[in-house]
Parts: C-alpha cells; structure tokens; sequence
C-alpha cells in the first residue's frame, strides 16, 4: 500500500512541476544542505568561507574534510529573503574512504520557489552489523567497501494563500558497487561484488517558519517525504520510503534555545540494506542501527556565551524495528553529550561544531559545518 501511494504520488508532482513552472510567477532538513529558510542576511555582499575540519567518528573513521562555501548576498527587497548557500566538499580519512562533491540551495522569486542540486563522486569502507537492534554482527561487523557517483534534487513552491507551507518534488541517482570481505570473517570465504543503481521519485511538502536555517532560535520546521524506488526511475530496487521530521525551537532567554526533534523513517518492499532506515543519533555508527522502521527523539539546549562562540548539551533516545508497531516493543537507545560552536563568519550564524557524545560503551567525537538539526 504505501509505494503503490508512493508511485501515485511521485507521477503526481511532474504535474506540480509543470504547473509550476507554467505559471510564470518565478521562482532544502537538517544543515547547510537543508532546505532554505526565511531568515534575513545581515550583510550585502557575498562571503567565501573555507573550512578545513578534522573528521572523526566511527561511520567512516578519522581524517579531513575541505568545504568552500560560498554564502550568497541578499538580492531581494528589504534583504530579507532566504539564505543562499553553495559548496564544494572534499573528503579523506585513514580508512581510505574518501569523497568529493558539490551542491547549490537556492531560490527565485523571493523566495516562492526553493531548489536544490548536488552530486558527488567517492568510495566508503565502512561495516555491516546486520540488522536489527541486536544486529548478528554486533562484536564484529563484516567489512564492506562502496563506490559511488550520484546526483539529486528538489524543487519546492509555496502553497499559494501560506506563508510557510511549500511543496513539490525529488528525484536521487546512485550508481555503485559493493564489495562485501567476507574474508573478514573466515579466512577461506570467497570475497563478493555486486554492482547495482538506485534511483527514486519522490513527493515532498514542508512547513519552516525558522528565524534562521543556519542557527534558528526560534520557529518550527516540519519536513515530509515519500518516495517511490525502482526500475521506473532508473534503479535497481523497488521499495517506497517515508521519512518526516519535526524540530521546533524555543528561546529561552535571548542567547539561549531549546532545540527540540522527532525523526520518523519507515522502508517497505526491497529496501537495500544500505537505504534502510537507522537511527540519527550521535555516539555511534549510522551503520549500527538498522531496519524498516526507526524513531528518534532529540533534546538540545542551545548557548551562544559570545557574539561568535557557543555551547550545547544534548539528549536523544531511539527505536527500531521490522514494523512499526513493534517500535516500542524493543530497547530504547540513547545517547547523550555536549559541545561547542564557532562562528565561521562574524555576519552569519553558521557554525562548526565539536561534539563529545556518549552511548551505550561507546563515546564519539562528531565534527561538522552546521547543527545537527
């Protein structure tokens, strides 16, 4: 039932699309590659920001990432419409995995109409524990490489009669191979390959009245997607997947947020191993956690103690499951930390974050450009 709807919807939004672009009126969740917000720019003039920042975390190791990001100047009326944001993105960590890419968030028409392009090329060695929260290859995950290009995008248009209400449309491509080392294993099993493509069409709608995207103090921003995978959109496997979040922030005093999230995902069909859902949490592997339904809650108390510098302090607790029914029949998860904030410009709120977080046995150094959410 759900990627039947999911195939009804995905056909609906070329409709949108056409209509939308027909109509002559002109004219992405969770960091700087999200959808833009309304939020006004303090300055005039574009800035270039160059980030060198240390990786580490156990997805897919230790190493370095170079962004360049270009932070666009404010052209409409007023300088209050939405951020604009390109990037390049480079990767590389002692596990070899590495990463090259590109992206551009956008917006015409004053902001009616919100765009999104990226693609990237790299090669990820990372494990597979199973599936499951007590997955068969928990104490020693099976070793397995991937290499990859793909390209994306969205267009979203505001509802017409709201003013924070868009909808419209997503399409992703993945052209890679998999190289399981069973070997890893036991010595004398064979090693596997698999080349395959994924690609999927997908219906979207999302509500954002942040004050900021980069740094929202205050607001809420909900985000729904149901997309239909398979051979229609140039893929290998057919399987629908929904993914819906919703984050709502609370000032509490006027350098001070409480961050709040619920991050919903559920899969059917032939979902691959690698697209299935899993728990966005910090303190362990995104590989760790898998199945065909995940839930997770999110707490965040927010801190800026100067105009540049901040802190936070973090909570969050999940759920997986083979049916969604089932979700709060297993274990919960949680994990829990704190960190600090740089401002990368002095007229932009987007920062670099440093976060120490905690989990069952575990603790993990997350660094990135942008919030977690």
């Amino acid at each position: 039932m759900l990627r039947t709807l999911a195939r009804l919807t995905a056909v609906s939004c070329c409709v949108l699309a056409a209509s939308a672009r027909a109509d002559g009126e002109g004219s992405l969740d969770e960091n700087i590659l999200e959808a833009q917000a309304d939020a006004a720019l303090q300055g005039k003039s574009g800035s270039w920001v160059p980030v060198p920042i240390p990786i580490s975390n156990p997805t897919v190791g230790t190493g370095m990432q170079g962004v360049l990001l270009y932070l666009h100047p404010n052209k409409t009326e007023g300088g209050n419409g939405p951020n604009v944001t390109s990037g390049l993105v480079g990767m590389y960590t002692n596990n070899q995995s590495w990463a090259a890419g590109a992206f551009h968030d956008g917006n015409w028409d004053a902001g009616t109409y919100r765009y999104r392009l990226l693609m990237g090329v790299g090669k990820f060695n990372l494990k597979f524990y199973g599936i499951g929260d007590d997955p068969i290859f928990a104490y020693s995950p099976v070793k397995y490489g991937m290499r990859a290009w793909g390209l994306g995008g969205e267009l979203q248009r505001r509802v017409p009669g709201t003013e924070n209400w868009y909808a419209g449309f997503s399409y992703r491509y993945l052209d890679s191979e998999v190289d399981f080392e069973l070997s890893s294993l036991l010595p004398n099993l064979p090693d596997v390959s698999k080349p395959f493509r994924n690609a999927g069409l997908g219906l979207l709608t999302t509500y954002d009245s942040r004050d900021d995207n980069y740094f929202p103090h205050q607001g809420r921003m909900f985000r729904l997607s149901l997309t239909d995978h398979g051979d229609a959109w140039g893929g290998d496997y057919e399987y629908a997947k929904l993914k819906a979040f919703y984050n709502h922030y609370l000032p509490l005093r006027a350098s001070t947020t409480l961050a709040l999230r619920a991050h919903l995902q559920s899969s059917n069909g032939n979902t691959p191993f690698f697209d299935l859902p899993y728990l966005n949490m910090r303190g362990f592997s995104r590989d760790r956690y898998r199945d065909q339904n995940s839930l997770s809650l999110h707490a965040e108390a927010r801190h800026k103690f100067k105009p540049r510098w901040g802190a936070v302090a973090f909570f969050e607790a999940g759920w997986i499951a083979d049916e969604f029914d089932h979700l709060f029949q297993h274990d919960v998860v949680t994990s829990y930390g704190a960190g600090l904030r740089w401002q990368t410009t002095a007229d932009k709120a987007l920062h670099l974050a440093v976060d120490l977080a905690f989990s069952e046995g575990d603790s993990v150094v997350h660094v990135r450009v942008g919030e977690m959410f």
